[in-house]
């Protein structure tokens, strides 16, 4: 089988594009007043910076934000922190500037580092503490990370920074991918090896000066791994993949059974892998094998009826589960294997756990999800006071109760067999015509 070549997204940005996110442009801030306290009154640092490697040829890896945020996010070790004795806090205090946080770090820069921000972006969650991602124009990145004092009128402080370029390296020609044909002998062999096991598998092992990683899917004919990004940060190598599952007669030339990499770069001293996407669920960050228990038990999880529910049922899904409606038949059972039962309610349903999926012909696509009571451990009563008065509430000729919801283009049936007992199926159903 041929190797697919990698998918990889690179989103090049001039210079961290100013005012991107949370940021601003600088220009528009930088009113200096005739008078003003310098942010660091002689700091104490509490760890010593480490030296930041030249950068006279490496500035276009700035460009490259998402792998500079990434980058920067694994080091730890170069932080340089800051503390302020209670007279140094006063005196910040008492200039109003400094509840601005854009001017506190502009005034950090130009005081601490003799720069000018280019640009700044803020990548915390949280807006205090906020850690700032900032380049200056001697094409220098920095993790600035700030905080407000509360107990000094609300003052913004730099409580650290973090000055550091990657090396071109670790950026560029991280690795080669190669077909196992193309592999040196004893690469092959360990290769050839891996191969032959049934399941995931993810390794890595140096050969001399030379270190191969191996990504291999199991043994289904329709499970695929594909390569998202490869990145060196100072001999440590992350390695992201995503991983598939193909329906039935797929295109072959879409399913790679495995990746090869020859990793670029001196002083690898390990290999870390990351999933970042797959179309099933990993269990306990494995790749399940399809149709086994992993694959499907979440099948028997109880689910939460709320308005949650509710917005992801008008796209027509169900919560925790991957296929909604439209999928096919084949895709779902290529990847939760045989049903455990085939049966019909008017029309014929296949059962997994306490899903039964309606495949409605003629293109044998999900037409309607009905969950067992066996997930749905509501009353009536509750279901109202989770989800509110239905559109309407029938008691049928067969003597079921019925809460029914409009959600979007689909209709959301909640049954039971009396008007306060508990709930003994939930149907997702598009809206009669």
């Amino acid at each position: 089988m041929n190797l697919m070549p990698p998918k990889y997204v690179a989103i090049l940005l001039s210079v961290l594009i100013v005012g991107l996110g949370c940021g601003y442009s600088i220009a528009r801030l930088t009113i200096k007043p005739d008078t003003e306290l310098p942010m660091e009154p002689n700091p104490a640092p509490k760890v010593e910076s480490i030296a930041t490697p030249s950068v006279a040829q490496i500035s276009a890896n700035l460009k490259d934000r998402d792998t500079l945020l990434r980058i920067l996010s694994r080091v730890h070790d170069s932080t340089e922190g800051f503390e302020y004795t209670e007279n140094q806090l006063k005196e910040l205090q008492a200039n109003p500037e400094n509840k601005v946080y854009s001017k506190v770090l502009q005034k950090f820069v130009q005081a601490r580092l003799n720069q000018e921000v280019t640009s700044f972006q803020t990548i915390s969650d949280s807006v205090s503490p906020r850690s700032l991602l900032i380049t200056t124009n001697d094409q220098h990145a920095y993790m600035v990370y700030m905080k407000k004092d509360y107990s000094h009128d609300g003052i913004w402080i730099v409580s650290g920074f973090m000055d550091y370029m990657p090396q071109e390296n670790q950026i560029n020609e991280t690795y080669t991918s190669i077909p196992l044909a193309g592999a040196p002998g004893d690469v092959k062999e360990w290769v050839q090896a891996l191969l032959k096991q049934p399941e995931w598998k993810k390794e890595y092992r140096t050969f001399g000066d030379r270190t191969y990683a191996l990504i291999k899917s199991s043994s289904s004919f329709s499970d695929s791994v594909e390569l998202e990004e490869v990145m060196n940060s100072a001999g440590e190598v992350y390695i992201s993949y995503q991983s598939y599952q193909y329906p039935a007669n797929s295109n072959i030339d879409l399913i790679n059974d495995y990746l090869l990499l020859e990793l670029k770069g001196p002083g690898i001293r390990d290999v870390i892998f990351q999933n970042t996407y797959s179309n099933f669920p990993l269990v306990e960050g494995k790749e399940p094998i399809p149709g086994d228990e992993g694959t499907i038990s979440h099948l028997k999880d109880t689910i939460v009826l709320d308005q949650k529910f509710i917005e992801l049922a008008a796209m027509g899904k169900i919560r925790g589960v991957e296929y909604g409606i439209g999928a096919t038949e084949a895709e779902i059972v290529a990847k939760w294997g045989k049903p455990h039962e085939v049966g019909s309610r008017q029309v014929e349903f296949q059962r997994w756990y306490n899903y039964e999926l309606y495949f409605w012909p003629p293109d044998q696509k999900i037409g309607a999800i009905r969950i067992l009571g066996a997930s749905v451990p509501y009353t009536l009563p509750q279901i109202k006071k989770s989800l509110g008065n239905p559109i309407s509430e029938t008691n049928g000729v067969d003597g079921i109760w019925s809460l029914m919801y409009q959600a979007g283009d689909y209709e959301l049936y909640v049954n039971a067999t009396t008007p306060t007992g508990q709930v003994e199926s939930v149907m997702l159903k598009r809206k009669s015509s």
